[in-house]
């Protein structure tokens, strides 16, 4: 699925802004603060519902204006579909799909494929394990619509669980939440567990491509339940009777210190934790190697053209790595990216488009 057109009206520093693009994609030139990142940011909402930079919707509305609207046509073969999304600052939202309105999120997430690589996807190594899981999260749930349901009830009882085991404990009531637990948590963890499967081998060559074959990476799923489970209702049933083993510990703690809210992922370069042993240029090749696979596991899993939206996030490159990104890009669905100028040759005709102070020259 391409984005052929995107409507921005007082976006961010955009007070009117309409952009047609081709089926391969468009770079954004700018100096910093001109309003590249703002475009990406739009389609990401239009993709899933939030930003990339995890803004607050307030924030993305142009100064001086009560509302913003984004609009965008999306295309696959001869079929277009057109999504909407406006908010106010009275926290109003609106949603629509080809002119009907969209109520549940989850109606909306994950329709229009997309992964986002931008400068602070650099936490994905050196970040907290909060960030890493929001990775996770978003990629799984684009993957399959039943783990974000999933992902929303697991949260919603342990929430229930920690407010009891927090004040007015009731026994009977813990065991019911916990049971909710160990039901969604079983999808969640079969299907982490699945994925980072899959992004292992990719993640592997891709490093290997971009380092020019003279390193190595990797990844490791760290679950907070560890046990070789072959079937989901296994794993279910080491959760549960872990969650009543730990009952009296997190009663003193009044919180749940155990299950998929505390998974984690380990980046290894060249056998070692890459957090400690590696370079800014080696993590952020990493994490590039990371999102060129996550854009693979979509490809795979959804069978469908993914949009891909790189923010500034190759001038940290040396010039010999940026050579041999840059082939592995232009072959990752539509691409969109944003960067001060981009020197290097591209094989793939993308649109030039030139960004200054909230307006876009082509």
């Amino acid at each position: 699925m391409n984005l052929h057109r995107l409507q921005l009206i007082t976006f961010r520093n955009y007070h009117s802004l309409q952009l047609v693009f081709p089926e391969e994609g468009a770079i954004f030139e700018g100096i910093n603060g001109s309003g590249k990142t703002n475009i990406l940011e739009a389609i990401y909402i239009l993709c899933t519902g939030r930003s990339q930079r995890g803004s607050k919707r307030s924030e993305m509305i142009n100064f001086g204006s009560d509302n913003t609207y984004i609009e965008g046509e999306f295309k696959e073969g001869d079929r277009s579909a057109v999504a909407s999304m406006g908010f106010s600052r009275d926290k109003k939202v609106v949603m629509k799909f080809n002119g009907v309105v969209v109520k549940k999120f989850t109606e909306w997430f994950g329709k229009r494929p997309v992964i986002s690589f931008g400068a602070d996807d650099l936490q994905l190594v050196n970040g907290t394990p909060e960030f890493r899981r929001r990775f996770l999260d978003i990629l799984c749930s684009q993957t399959d619509s039943g783990y974000l349901t999933s992902l929303i009830n697991y949260k919603h009882f342990l929430s229930c669980r920690n407010q009891i085991l927090s004040s007015n404990f009731d026994k009977i009531q813990c065991e019911i939440y916990e049971e909710q637990m160990a039901e969604s948590g079983a999808e969640i963890f079969i299907k982490r567990k699945e994925i980072i499967s899959f992004l292992g081998p990719y993640l592997q060559d891709y490093y290997k491509e971009i380092s020019g074959n003279r390193e190595s990476a990797g990844i490791l799923y760290e679950p907070s339940v560890s046990c070789e489970c072959s079937s989901k209702n296994e794993w279910k049933n080491v959760f549960y009777e872990l969650l009543k083993e730990r009952r009296n510990r997190d009663l003193e703690t009044g919180f749940s210190t155990v299950g998929p809210h505390r998974d984690d992922i380990r980046f290894l370069l060249n056998q070692k934790p890459s957090k400690t042993y590696g370079s800014q240029g080696q993590c952020r090749s990493i994490v590039l190697s990371l999102k060129l696979s996550s854009v693979s596991c979509l490809e795979h899993f959804r069978q469908d053209k993914m949009i891909f939206l790189i923010d500034d996030a190759l001038s940290e490159l040396d010039q010999d790595r940026t050579s041999r990104v840059l082939p592995l890009i232009e072959n990752k669905g539509q691409v969109f990216i944003a960067t001060p100028v981009l020197n290097s040759p591209m094989k793939k005709t993308l649109l030039r488009c030139k960004v200054k102070d909230g307006t876009v020259t082509i």
